[in-house]
């Protein structure tokens, strides 16, 4: 169904076509959103406002469906949501579309084991970098609140690396226990078993 002609579009994409309330504002001050609308506008920021700052979006996209408002809302209502983040990584690799199929509600635990954190590291692999006061490689993986975990010294990136791929499976498998949703436990395994394979091949991990 195409938008009415002159509808302000969200993001210069969403078309708002609900006739529920999304925002309160009192004495020039907003007092409440809509959990459903701020979801919404969200996502349609990462993938079309900003994406110079978070290049990590550059040409993510929003599928039809959810360009109005009231199919993502619909959507989301049936959903586990409450206190959790919209993602787009865990269930199909390397995707770049939000949409039904291929986005779901995750707790901060697996939000923070799907982030790969590459700051210090700089030319080196995931989980690697150098520590220059000790003059060694040094391996870490974040733990489930997202801070980084000392796993040792090495004498060389690759064996590093290899290091943090196999405390990445543990942690995953560790995660993957704790679920009761079982498109949650699918999308962790099919991470773990992208580490796995590069682990046991000897290719470095350069995404989940």
């Amino acid at each position: 169904m195409a938008p009415k002609s002159g509808v302000k579009k969200v993001c210069g994409v969403g078309i708002n076509d609900s006739k529920e309330i999304t925002i309160i504002i009192h004495n020039k001050k907003v007092v409440w959103k809509c959990p459903y609308y701020v979801k919404w506008v969200s996502m349609l920021h990462r993938c079309y406002k900003n994406t110079y700052k978070n290049p990590t979006y550059s040409g993510c996209t929003v599928c039809e469906e959810w360009i109005y408002f009231s199919n993502f809302k619909s959507w989301m209502e049936q959903q586990d949501w409450e206190g959790k983040d919209l993602d787009k990584d865990l269930l199909v690799y390397q995707n770049k579309v939000y949409s039904p199929e291929t986005c779901c509600f995750v707790n901060k635990e697996i939000n923070n084991f799907i982030t790969l954190h590459s700051n210090k590291r700089g030319d080196f692999p995931l989980g690697v970098y150098y520590n220059s006061n000790k003059n060694k490689i040094v391996s870490q993986c974040a733990n489930g609140d997202g801070v980084s975990e000392y796993l040792g010294y090495y004498e060389t990136p690759e064996q590093a690396h290899k290091a943090w791929q196999k405390a990445k499976i543990e942690r995953g498998e560790i995660l993957k226990l704790k679920q009761t949703n079982s498109l949650i436990s699918q999308g962790l395994t099919r991470v773990i078993n992208k580490l796995k394979y590069d682990l046991e091949n000897n290719l470095e991990t350069t995404d989940l």
